[in-house]
């Protein structure tokens, strides 16, 4: 026996994640594109609030109630910054050794260690993996010590997707607690 195939429809965690992601890719886009914010380091102008890095955030850390997406949010929070801080380990190394092939070695070592951390931290393994991707994504976008200021860019987004993830849900959450007791009423009568 086939399971069945659940309807193709929109949910209001759906909306919410869509909402959310409105939010953070309208400031990220107003404060580099509009005002020109962004922080030059080098070759490098680098978004103080990366579009990317909260929209992806928005996707992870965006639940059905405001309590499961705090959780949410903070093992992002910590899987970020353990994966950007053991990058920028790696990175300040690799400025002092400047070796491709040492620096692959130790770009496996902190896969290691970001997982170690993240499990010692107590996140689901599953975001320790995530930890790892935000690793290599410090560690190997950029060149120089550009790549740590774009992990600490990357952290900063981050928390700003949490708050607006946070933000968007609890205002979801009280819309529906309020419309709860007027549908209460109406089914009574």
């Amino acid at each position: 026996m086939k399971p069945e195939k659940e309807k193709a429809t929109i949910t209001l965690l759906d909306v919410r994640m869509a909402v959310s992601v409105l939010i953070c890719y309208t400031a990220a886009m107003l404060l580099a594109d509009v005002a020109g914010i962004k922080f030059t380091w080098g070759n490098y102008s680098l978004e103080i609030l990366q579009k990317m890095t909260c929209c992806i955030s928005c996707f992870l850390c965006c639940q059905d109630n405001t309590k499961v997406s705090l959780r949410a949010g903070i093992n992002r929070l910590i899987i970020t910054a353990i994966g950007g801080i053991v990058a920028i380990v790696i990175i300040a190394l690799d400025c002092v050794i400047g070796n491709d092939w040492v620096e692959m070695l130790m770009i496996v070592a902190g896969v290691l260690l970001t997982l170690f951390l993240c499990k010692l931290a107590g996140v689901p393994y599953i975001n320790a993996r995530i930890g790892c991707v935000t690793l290599i994504l410090v560690s190997c976008t950029l060149n120089s010590t550009a790549r740590i200021w774009y992990g600490v860019f990357r952290l900063v987004s981050t928390l700003f997707a949490v708050l607006v993830v946070l933000l968007v849900t609890w205002v979801f959450d009280k819309i529906q607690a309020s419309r709860a007791p007027a549908e209460e009423q109406t089914a009574a009568q």
